[in-house]
């Protein structure tokens, strides 16, 4: 999820992104031996869940998928909703959560001595930590779980809480029975996230998740959303070799947000080249910008929030262009514009946006392009790059805790197999 702030007045917009076709799923007798779960893609395909069942009594939660936070929470009954314009209690749909809250069950162990406290962008959440079951892809695992007594407005209307893809080091658990919410960032008691923790247990054979994400119809309210993978390949065919990149140290995220160490967090690489041009133009005579930054992968996230030197000419070459409006802190475009072409170099590859990927409809009667600026919409004196769920469109994405790397493969023709 964001670890940033976009405009309050922008997050909180009724979303609805642009996308086009939908993805075959594989046949049952496919899906009986695997480890692939299948997603559910909600407001317009910029939300994407997955079905869950915790605790003995096998309750079943969809969970937003999340690679750009490593806790996995799940509201728990009577919580409590608040404000996050000015921290008063309000009813608890309007957090937008699904209606299912979880209930202590005969496999639930409370940690004693510990509080959960996490800060995205788009909100807080907190409670307390517990060991207790539950089962991803036919993979059933006894570890440690947030569940959530107090949250901000995060849900999507369907979801109960939200699977953290990350590295142990951003978890966030907190020693005590209570943390100010201004420090959510630091003094963590690291945990394994509930897939590290399936691979420790030997449940699934190699270190590491895929995700492939479809695109649905622009204004569906729920549709198959691509396919989570434990330990193995989704069901999709390739039209390219995988890419690697090593997972890089973030050096720029301040030592106390990493639990004191310097070491890896997000799942961050460095791209060497961005490549863009107007609507329909020839590889060969895009503009190829080598100018190096380092960014995140964050599934959890609708927009890719990069360098100000590369989103602004790109979304000059929208056919209207679009316009930045500091309100938003994002740019403004016509919802019927001609999107531009934009890649982002990985590797010795390029994963080129679909064109219908730039654009992003609010359902407040105006759009917005999915490229927006780092340096106005981070925390103060941070600036942090994302590549956000508009990239995953077209791909294939393999996150390796175990070598420390990723590795990105073209799908054919947005189509599984």
């Amino acid at each position: 999820m964001k670890l940033i702030q976009l405009s309050s007045v922008l997050h909180f917009t009724a979303l609805s992104s642009a996308l086009t076709l939908p993805l075959n799923r594989r046949s049952p007798c496919e899906e009986e031996t695997s480890h692939n779960a299948p997603l559910l893609a909600t407001l317009g395909g910029s939300v994407f869940d997955v079905d869950v069942t915790i605790g003995a009594d096998n309750q079943t939660f969809k969970l937003l998928v999340d690679t750009g936070s490593s806790d996995t929470y799940i509201m728990q009954d009577g919580f409590t909703c608040i404000n996050a314009t000015d921290n008063q209690i309000i009813a608890p749909e309007d957090c937008k959560y699904g209606p299912e809250t979880y209930h202590v069950s005969s496999s639930y162990e409370q940690v004693p001595d510990q509080n959960f406290g996490i800060e995205y962008g788009a909100g807080l959440a907190s409670g307390v930590m517990a060991y207790e079951t539950i089962t991803i892809a036919d993979v059933t695992v006894h570890t440690k779980l947030a569940f959530a007594d107090r949250s901000h407005p995060m849900g999507d209307g369907v979801n109960n809480g939200l699977l953290g893809l990350g590295y142990p080091s951003l978890t966030s658990a907190h020693p005590g029975t209570f943390t100010p919410n201004d420090t959510y960032f630091y003094n963590r008691a690291v945990y394994n996230p509930v897939v590290n923790e399936m691979y420790e247990q030997g449940l699934i054979e190699e270190p590491y998740f895929s995700i492939a994400l479809a695109h649905t119809a622009r204004d569906g309210t729920g549709a198959f959303g691509g396919y989570i993978s434990l330990g193995e390949l989704p069901p999709v065919e390739l039209t390219s070799e995988f890419t690697t990149v090593p997972v890089e140290i973030m050096e720029n995220i301040p030592i106390n947000i990493t639990s004191d160490k310097r070491q890896i967090s997000y799942w961050a690489f460095t791209t060497p080249a961005v490549k863009y041009g107007p609507a329909e133009e020839e590889e060969d005579a895009l503009v190829v910008d080598h100018t190096p930054f380092q960014l995140f992968i964050d599934t959890g996230n609708e927009f890719s929030i990069l360098p100000t030197a590369v989103v602004d000419p790109v979304n000059t070459r929208f056919e209207p262009p679009a316009v930045y409006n500091d309100e938003l802190k994002a740019y403004i475009v016509d919802c019927g514009a001609k999107p531009p072409v934009f890649g982002v170099v990985v590797g010795n590859q390029t994963f080129y946006h679909a064109p219908e990927d730039l654009i992003y409809n609010t359902g407040n009667g105006y759009c917005v392009s999915t490229l927006v600026p780092s340096e106005k919409n981070g925390r103060p004196g941070l600036v942090i790059n994302i590549l956000g769920v508009p990239f995953f469109k077209n791909l294939v994405a393999v996150f390796d805790f175990g070598k420390d790397e990723m590795r990105f493969a073209r799908v054919s023709n947005g189509y599984f197999l």
